[in-house]
């Protein structure tokens, strides 16, 4: 099956309410993401409701210290995607733990500003990767477990010396010990002196044993002195820290203001594409009514003509000029004639008994017989609408 097949079967079953925005946005993601795959789990979210979830598991690899590891990732889709940031998540495995930060959470779920600021279509699933590749090239988000020799190392209180190894090292595990991946979880500068155990709140659990100071010679107590070359690397490494909260800072606001920019211009495009089209329509409409315009020019000039050519003549009959064109029609129109008449005839005559002009027994008799004529009129007005099939 392939992925977009895949991606769209997924979709159904957990039923997403936009297939085609997802799909086209998740399948972008996987072409640059090859490690990811796409499944259905029954996840819980924050709110609590527990329901079968769009899940993309795999890594991504993140360039850390000149090398590039694969971190595991799991992105946790809502039905509403794209238009509702991913629950996102790192995902140890059983050899690895969590390294807390301000970014990630002892339970490993991922917090960035790119999902807090998340707004489709600025914002989608490949640039949300690509900053979490970026931002985990700073600070590695897990860690690989001490194995059992150096656990057993840290308990063991013969030497004089302690080992200058951290209580465990940050995956991946092919940096030095000399060297720690940026950032370590202590402040402390448990590396170089010699009566302090390096990281001591790493595990509590686990015991460690503490070197009692050495009683030989000068030269081997001087051994867990603070070098300058010491100072020179934590220097070094506060710097660093600063430039790169810095630089961290800046490319937020960059990329904030690169995702406004963006909403804006398709705002914009959207916005001119209204204007076309209501530009067209104007001009559509214009056109029209200059045709129209054009058609009652030739018309007015036609009846002006028409109207010179012939003498002013009153012996015409102008009643039997308008007349309806079928018999039908023409039963219509004397019915609505007669009535109109009807209703004129009963309002003067209100009008003459109000002026005293007839008395109120004859008022009475007219309207009686008006009002009987008036009533087969109107039923007969009725039948011919429907018969001609007007509306009622």
């Amino acid at each position: 099956m392939s992925n977009a097949s895949q991606v769209v079967a997924v979709l159904k079953r957990t039923k997403a309410k936009y297939v085609e925005s997802a799909k086209t946005d998740i399948i972008t993601a996987l072409n640059f993401f090859h490690d990811l795959s796409p499944d259905a789990e029954n996840f819980t979210f924050p709110d609590g409701t527990r329901n079968l979830t769009f899940r993309l598991k795999g890594t991504i690899p993140v360039l850390y210290k000149g090398t590039t590891y694969n971190i595991p990732v799991a992105l946790y889709l809502w039905d509403t995607h794209p238009y509702y940031a991913p629950i996102c998540y790192v995902c140890p495995t059983p050899n690895m733990m969590v390294k807390e930060s301000k970014t990630v959470d002892k339970q490993g779920r991922i917090y960035l500003p790119y999902l807090t600021d998340w707004r489709h279509p600025g914002y989608d699933l490949i640039g949300l990767l690509q900053v979490m590749a970026l931002t985990f090239r700073e600070s590695c988000p897990v860690f690989a477990k001490p194995s059992n020799s150096t656990q057993r190392l840290a308990s063991a209180g013969g030497s004089s010396t302690p080992q200058s190894q951290p209580a465990y090292t940050p995956y991946p595990t092919s940096v030095s010990a000399g060297m720690p991946p940026y950032p370590m979880s202590s402040p402390q500068t448990g590396q170089y002196p010699v009566y302090q155990p390096p990281y001591p709140n790493a595990f509590p659990g686990i015991p460690v044993a503490h070197p009692q100071p050495p009683h030989t010679s000068p030269v081997t107590a001087a051994v867990g002195t603070i070098q300058p070359e010491h100072l020179k690397a934590s220097i070094l490494s506060a710097v660093e820290d600063k430039i790169k909260q810095r630089l961290r800072e800046k490319l937020g606001t960059v990329h904030a203001e690169l995702a406004s920019i963006r909403q804006t211009h398709s705002e914009l495009r959207a916005g001119q594409q209204k204007l076309k089209n209501i530009c067209d329509e104007l001009a559509s409409e214009q056109k029209q009514m200059e045709e129209s315009l054009l058609i009652y020019q030739e018309k007015k000039a036609e009846l002006t003509s028409i109207l010179s050519s012939h003498t002013e003549d009153m012996s015409v009959d102008i009643d039997s000029l308008i007349d309806a064109c079928t018999p039908l029609h023409k039963q219509l129109l004397r019915c609505y004639v007669h009535d109109c008449a009807i209703d004129d005839t009963i309002y003067f005559l209100g009008q003459a008994l109000k002026q005293g002009r007839m008395t109120l027994p004859n008022y009475l008799k007219e309207v009686r017989q008006l009002s009987r004529k008036q009533f087969i009129y109107r039923a007969t007005l009725q039948k011919c609408r429907l018969k001609a099939k007007l509306p009622s």
